[in-house]
């Protein structure tokens, strides 16, 4: 139950804009996942499926195109949090994925994301916490990888 809860709260992270996916067959984010997240993924392999899923996005607006990979990026975090993946690759990948992102606070929300993967600390998930009305940022609720 706890893995759910914390692939939830990355999930909400990372995909907060509501906007449908509307990328193309080629586009396949499986790929990505297998390159970056199988067994015994290189570093290299990764990046280069990262960079040909962000290639074919092209076309799409801003707001797809990060929701898109918004989403793959959420994947991408909830293997690093299932264990037996690399985290390395899989930090390598959610930079990339974050630099490829249009709107800088998501880019953020990704990076920090990637650096509590890196660490093995609490991952914050601002989407889900974040500013409760009273005037100061209340930081969001924490989501640990262990």
């Amino acid at each position: 139950m706890l893995k759910f809860i914390k692939s939830a709260a990355v999930a909400a992270l990372l995909s907060a804009t509501a906007v449908a996916p509307g990328y193309s067959q080629a586009v396949d984010p499986s790929v990505v996942m297998t390159a970056c997240a199988a067994a015994d993924p290189t570093e290299a392999g990764c990046l280069a499926s990262v960079d040909a899923f962000v290639g074919g996005l092209a076309g799409l607006s801003a707001d797809q195109a990060d929701a898109t990979l918004g989403e793959l990026a959420s994947a991408l975090a909830n293997a690093g949090l299932a264990g037996g993946a690399n985290i390395s690759v899989i930090v390598a990948a959610l930079e990339a994925i974050a630099a490829a992102i249009s709107d800088p606070a998501q880019a953020e929300q990704i990076r920090s994301v990637a650096a509590a993967l890196a660490a093995g600390t609490d991952i914050p998930v601002f989407a889900v916490g974040g500013d409760n009305g009273d005037g100061d940022d209340d930081g969001g609720i924490l989501a640990s990888p262990n």
